[in-house]
C-alpha cells in the first residue's frame, strides 16, 4: 500500500483523536535513571561533573531577569511592582531568584527534571514557589501529560493538582514524561574517570612500588617464613611514606615487576578523555572549568573563545528554556499581558574585547545606524547636551522602489564633523578603565559609610568626656571661681588623637587593599599583589598619624576658642557649656554636637585621598606614565584650586585633561571632592594637556 493512498489517510484520521501520548495511562511512570547515584557519585564526587553543573547554574543565574509588559507605544516596559514582579525577585521568604534559579539548574542537570510547586493565598493567586527534590517527585500520567503529582517525604505521600506544579523536563526521546538527565547520558564515563581516580588512590596507598614476584633463590622451609618475607618488604617499602626508599636484596633473592606502572597504562591520556566527554555532554568548554584538556592549549585567545561558545551555544538557549518554562507555568495564569525576560547587557560587556567593541560601535556610528549619544553611552562615556546627532554618509542615496537612482555626477561633498565628534577623536583612556571608574565610585560611596560610623562614634565619645568634665565642675563652681578649672587637653587628650589614627590606618589598609583587588579584577592595568611592604602602600598608611593630628588640631581649635572667649566675656562653666545665645555664643556642647556632617565629610575626604593616592601608586609600580582626570560632577561655579594642580585649575577644568603621574599625585581635590584617576595607554606619548 502507497505511503499516501486514501485508505491510509482515512485511518490517520480516525486514528489522531483517539491515540494517547503517554503510556500506561492512569498509571505511575517511574524514570529509569537513579537520582542518588547522580547526586552522589556523580555531582558529589567527579571533580569535573560538579564543575560543569557549577558552571551551568552560576552562569544562568548571573543575568538580569525582569518582568516586562507590552507599551502603549508598540513597544515594552520593565515593570517594577506587582505580584510577577514579587515572584521573580523573592520567590519564597527563604531564598532570592538567583539562589532559586541556581538550585533549579543543579536539580535540572543532575535528574533532568525540575519541578517548582505555587503556593497560592485565598485569591488563588499563586503567593510562593518551592523547588522540590526530584527524586521525591513522581508523575501520574494522564493520556496527554501529567494528570497529577505525588511528592513523597519520609512515609508521607502528598498529591500535588497538576495546575500547582510546574515540570521542566530535559528533552528524552525515549521516555514518555520523565526528562533525560546528562548524567544518564555521560554515566559510563563518570564512572571510569572515578574509577580511575580510585585506582589511583588504592595504587599509592596499598603499594609504593609496582606488584610483582619476590624470588629467593633457596627453598622456603614453610609458609611461614614465606609470609614473614612477604611481610617484611611490605613494611619497608609499603605505602606512600616509603616509595623512594632504597631495597637492598642480598644475592638469593630477586624482585620480579608484574604490573605495569601508571605511566605505562597512559592514565593521563584517559583522564583527557573522560574529561572531555563529560565537558561535552553537558555543553561547558573544558577550559572554563579548568579540566586538564582544556588547560593543556588554554590562551587568553582561547578563553575567551571558550567564552564566548559557551554563551552564545549553552548558556542562552538554556536560559531561554528556562524563560518560556516560567511564562508558560506561571505568567499565563494571569492577564496583565506580563512576562519574564532577561537582561544580557552586563555580562555581555565582560565578552565583549574593549578594541573590537569600540571599532563596532565607531562603525556603527559612523554608518548612521547609532546617534552619537548611543554610541558614547554604549563606550561607557556620559551623554552629551547636542549628542542627539546622527551621522549620514553624504555618498548614500535612499532610493524607493520603481524609482530611478540618482547618477553622482561630481564627486559627493565632504562631510564636515560634527564639533562633537572631537571628542571621539581624543585621546582614549586604557581600556576598561570606564568600567574601573564606575567600580571605584561605587566603592568610595561604601567605604565613606562604613569609616563616617566610626569617625561619629569616635567624635561621641569625646563630646561625652567633654559633658563629664563640665559637669563635674559646673557643680562646683562658686561666684569667686574666675578661671576654669580644666583646660583644652582635658578635654582633648593625646590619647584621642591615637585613637583617630588607628581608626584612619585601618581605613587606608581595607581602602588600599580593595583598591587593588577592584584594579586587579577589572585587568585596566595588568595585575599586582597588595601587600603593606609595597612602597605605594607604606606612603599612604604612613599618612594616618599626620590626619589624625590635623583632624584634632581643628577640634582643639574649636574648643580653645571657645574657652578662650568663655574667660574673655566671664562666662560661668554652664554658660561655656550650654552657650549664651544674646551673644550670639553656641557653648561647647553645640560646637562638638555637630559632628554627624562633619564625620562624613572626613570620611570622604580620607577615602577619596587614599583611593586616588593608591591607583596612582599602583600605575606607577606598572609602569604608566600619564592619567586623565575625571571629575563629573564638578561644579563650573567652583573657583577652588587645589594648591598641588600646576595649571591652576579648578574641579571643572580639571575633568578629562591628562596629568602625568608626578603632578597628579600632588593633587587632593577639596572635601567632598568626586576627583579620579583613569589611566592612559601605557603607549600613550601625547603629553599633559
Amino acid at each position: 500500500m502507497a505511503f499516501w493512498s486514501p485508505l491510509f489517510r482515512k485511518q490517520a484520521q480516525e486514528l489522531s483523536t483517539t491515540v494517547p501520548l503517554n503510556l500506561d495511562v492512569g498509571q505511575a511512570s517511574y524514570p529509569d535513571a537513579n537520582y542518588a547515584n547522580f547526586a552522589s557519585e556523580g555531582y558529589g564526587k567527579n571533580e569535573i561533573v560538579h564543575a560543569c553543573i557549577r558552571e551551568l547554574a552560576t552562569s544562568a543565574a548571573s543575568p538580569r531577569y525582569y518582568v516586562q509588559a507590552p507599551s502603549a507605544e508598540g513597544g515594552s516596559v520593565e515593570v517594577e511592582t506587582g505580584l510577577l514582579y514579587d515572584l521573580t525577585t523573592k520567590p519564597n521568604p527563604y531564598s532570592d531568584w538567583y539562589s532559586f534559579i541556581e538550585r533549579l539548574v543543579t536539580f535540572l542537570m543532575v535528574a533532568g527534571n525540575a519541578y517548582v510547586i505555587k503556593e497560592r493565598g485565598r485569591n488563588d493567586q499563586v503567593s510562593a514557589m518551592y523547588l522540590l527534590r526530584p527524586d521525591r517527585v513522581t508523575i501520574v500520567a494522564g493520556d496527554y501529560g501529567a494528570e497529577s503529582y505525588v511528592y513523597t517525604v519520609g512515609s508521607t505521600e502528598y498529591g500535588v493538582a497538576a495546575r500547582d506544579m510546574c515540570h521542566l523536563a530535559l528533552p528524552n526521546p525515549g521516555g514518555d514524561i520523565y526528562g533525560l538527565s546528562p548524567l544518564q547520558v555521560a554515566a559510563r564515563t563518570v564512572n571510569l574517570d572515578l574509577n580511575m581516580t580510585a585506582f589511583a588512590k588504592v595504587y599509592f596507598q596499598n603499594a609504593g612500588v609496582p606488584s610483582g614476584l619476590l624470588k629467593v633463590k633457596r627453598r622456603l622451609t614453610s609458609q611461614e617464613e614465606a609470609a614473614t618475607i612477604r611481610s617484611r618488604w611490605r613494611s619497608q617499602f609499603g605505602g606512600v611514606n616509603n616509595f623512594h626508599r632504597i631495597a637492598i636484596l642480598d644475592d638469593d633473592a630477586e624482585y620480579q615487576p608484574m604490573s605495569n606502572s601508571p605511566k605505562d597504562m597512559e592514565l593521563a591520556g584517559l583522564h583527557n578523555l573522560t574529561e572531555s566527554r563529560i565537558c561535552a555532554v553537558f555543553g561547558v568548554p573544558p577550559i572554563l572549568v579548568g579540566a586538564n584538556v582544556g588547560l593543556q592549549r588554554s590562551t587568553f585567545s582561547n578563553y575567551r573563545e571558550a567564552r564566548l561558545a559557551f554563551h552564545s551555544e549553552t548558556l542562552e538557549p538554556m536560559v531561554a528554556r528556562i524563560l518560556r518554562y516560567f511564562n508558560a507555568n506561571l505568567f499565563d495564569e494571569y492577564s496583565t499581558n506580563e512576562t519574564l525576560a532577561v537582561d544580557w547587557a552586563a555580562m555581555r560587556a565582560t565578552l565583549d574585547d574593549q578594541e573590537a567593541t569600540t571599532t563596532r560601535l565607531t562603525a556603527l556610528f559612523a554608518g548612521g545606524i547609532l546617534t552619537l549619544n548611543e554610541t558614547r553611552e554604549a563606550l561607557g562615556f556620559e551623554a552629551v547636551s547636542d549628542g542627539a546627532l546622527r551621522r549620514i554618509p553624504s555618498s548614500v542615496f535612499e532610493v524607493a522602489e520603481g524609482q530611478a537612482a540618482p547618477v553622482a555626477v561630481d564627486a559627493a561633498p565632504v562631510e564636515q564633523a560634527h564639533p562633537i565628534l572631537a571628542e571621539i577623536k581624543a585621546p582614549r583612556v586604557a581600556p576598561r578603565a570606564q568600567i574601573l571608574r564606575r567600580r571605584m565610585i561605587e566603592e568610595r560611596e561604601e567605604e565613606t559609610d562604613a569609616l563616617s560610623a566610626k569617625v561619629l562614634t569616635h567624635f561621641r565619645g569625646i563630646r561625652n568626656r567633654v559633658d563629664g568634665i563640665l559637669g563635674r565642675h559646673m557643680e562646683r563652681q562658686t561666684a569667686q571661681t574666675k578661671d576654669y578649672p580644666f583646660g583644652v587637653s582635658d578635654m582633648l587628650p593625646p590619647i584621642e588623637t591615637g585613637n583617630m589614627e588607628r581608626i584612619l590606618e585601618a581605613a587606608y589598609r581595607r581602602v588600599s587593599k580593595r583598591t587593588f583587588g577592584t584594579i586587579n579584577d577589572v585587568g585596566v592595568a595588568g595585575t599586582l599583589d597588595w601587600s603593606d611592604k609595597l612602597p605605594t602602600v607604606q606612603r599612604v598608611l604612613t599618612q594616618a598619624p599626620t590626619r589624625a593630628a590635623m583632624i584634632h588640631r581643628t577640634t582643639s581649635k574649636a574648643i580653645g576658642r571657645a574657652v578662650g572667649i568663655g574667660l574673655e566675656r566671664g562666662y560661668s562653666i554652664e554658660q561655656l557649656a550650654r552657650g549664651v545665645p544674646d551673644d550670639k555664643f553656641p557653648g561647647i556642647r553645640s560646637i562638638l554636637g555637630e559632628t554627624e556632617n562633619r564625620s562624613r565629610l572626613i570620611a570622604r575626604t580620607e577615602i577619596m585621598r587614599t583611593q586616588n593616592a593608591t591607583t596612582i601608586g599602583f600605575y606607577r609600580e606598572q609602569n604608566f606614565v600619564y592619567v586623565q582626570a575625571d571629575d563629573v560632577d564638578g561644579d563650573p561655579d567652583d573657583d577652588f584650586v587645589d594648591p598641588g594642580d600646576p595649571e591652576g585649575r579648578t574641579c571643572a577644568e580639571r575633568h578629562g585633561k591628562i596629568y602625568t603621574l608626578e603632578d597628579a599625585q600632588n593633587i587632593d581635590d577639596h572635601p567632598n571632592g568626586t576627583l579620579n584617576w583613569m589611566p592612559m595607554p601605557r603607549g600613550y606619548t601625547g603629553g599633559a594637556t
